[in-house]
């Protein structure tokens, strides 16, 4: 018979070993999974503020580049009771200040006044007192006219008083007059002495003088003005740093109050909208989800191997990644690699990972960049079934590892 012919019988061994062949050589040269899903995560878009969503944002799906606004929040409720206070503080101090420029300007001006009349004043003593030094040495040139006249007749009478022509009561007037013409010039020296020091304290602003007080009323008003003056301007210089720290004080309320009273919310970064939670005229409050936003930026792949091939995948190998369906592959590199019993729930991914059978170990592999990522229409392609490969080395040692691995699980088992 055909079927029992040699040529048969070897060709159907042949085909039987091509079998086994194909179907182990893939375990002997690389490592593949049939459970890929790919992954992204997604952004949590919360609410700044209290208060109400003005426009309904963009529907599910739609692609949004970075920094656009989809939610406007207005707050008509805010209270504005420390700004309204501190306004109000505000404008009481300018206008205290503006009454302490007035009157410090209108104390100068007093001051300026009676500087002139204590300089006219001034002024006015020195010339007298100048008149009175004239008179005081013309006084002198006649006491000194008058002594010389009285020594002149004493002399005389003297020598008559000697001969008896002249009585002895006449030679003691003319000693007498004489004593009186020498008294009489050292006083008009001692007044031009005490004038000539009045003059010079009347130029040094010292006002001496017989029931008068060092210093005139003019110059006491003064003094009294220059101190008020100083308290003003003091009051002036407390009540602008006052302005000042409310300006600024006034400035962080108002920003504030503006800050909660609207606020625009705008995309992080270029993605696509995954969920919608509120339209317009929603009440929202601080903290609440707004819309979830797909981040295509970093897609990735999560995979289960068996756990015994833990040891031979590690961080940065190099994976093939084909979409279920289609012929096209994407190169990518592990990420990570998790053993069985690892917790790997996260709550910001958009697809849920493989979920284990048994002893597996979990990978994840960061996908190049290709057209998945600006694939907005079809959410980026996550949550879809792809098969991830990894090649081992070609030398023989790495061929047999799985035949020798297997006989050493097998032999730690029974013994």
């Amino acid at each position: 018979m055909f079927w029992n012919t040699r040529f048969v019988r070897i060709g159907v061994g042949l085909a039987l070993l091509a079998t086994v062949v194909i179907v182990l050589l893939p375990g002997f040269t690389g490592y593949t999974s049939l459970d890929g899903t790919v992954n992204a995560r997604f952004a949590l878009v919360s609410a700044p503020i209290e208060g109400v969503v003005s426009d309904t944002p963009p529907k599910v799906g739609t692609a949004l580049p970075e920094g656009t606004s989809v939610f406007f929040i207005n707050n008509d409720r805010i209270s504005r009771t420390a700004e309204a206070q501190l306004d109000a503080d505000l404008g009481a101090a300018k206008e205290r200040l503006q009454a302490l420029e007035i009157q410090a300007k209108d104390l100068s001006a007093l001051k300026a006044d009676l500087v002139t009349r204590l300089k006219e004043y001034q002024q006015a003593s020195i010339v007298g007192v100048q008149q009175e030094i004239i008179i005081r040495q013309q006084r002198i040139s006649t006491a000194q006219a008058n002594k010389a006249s009285a020594e002149a007749d004493l002399a005389r009478k003297q020598t008559l008083g000697a001969t008896g022509v002249v009585a002895g009561s006449s030679v003691e007037q003319a000693r007498a007059a004489s004593v009186a013409a020498t008294s009489e010039q050292n006083i008009a020296k001692a007044e031009l002495e005490r004038l000539q020091r009045q003059l010079d304290a009347l130029k040094r602003g010292t006002f001496v003088g017989e029931g008068r007080n060092d210093v005139p009323y003019s110059q006491q008003r003064t003094d009294e003005v220059t101190i008020q003056l100083a308290n003003v301007e003091a009051q002036i210089r407390t009540e602008k740093a006052r302005i000042q720290q409310l300006n600024g004080q006034l400035h962080l309320e108002r920003a504030r109050n503006d800050r909660l009273s609207f606020a625009a919310v705008q995309v992080p970064f270029k993605g696509v909208i995954w969920r919608n939670n509120v339209v317009a005229g929603s009440n929202v409050v601080v903290g609440n989800e707004l819309m979830r936003l797909l981040d295509c930026r970093d897609l990735f792949v999560d995979i289960l191997v068996d756990e015994v091939d833990y040891d031979e995948i590690k961080p940065g190998d190099r994976a093939d990644v084909r979409l279920l369906g289609t012929s096209d592959v994407i190169g990518g590199h592990v990420l990570s690699v998790r053993g069985s019993a690892a917790a790997v729930e996260e709550v910001v991914l958009a697809a849920l990972p493989p979920k284990s059978r048994g002893k597996n170990a979990r990978i994840r592999v960061a996908l190049d960049p290709s057209d998945m990522q600006i694939d907005y229409a079809n959410f980026c392609q996550v949550g879809r079934t792809v098969q991830v490969r990894f090649a081992r080395s070609s030398s023989l040692q790495t061929l047999a590892d799985p035949v020798v691995n297997w006989a050493k699980s097998l032999w730690f088992s029974i013994s």
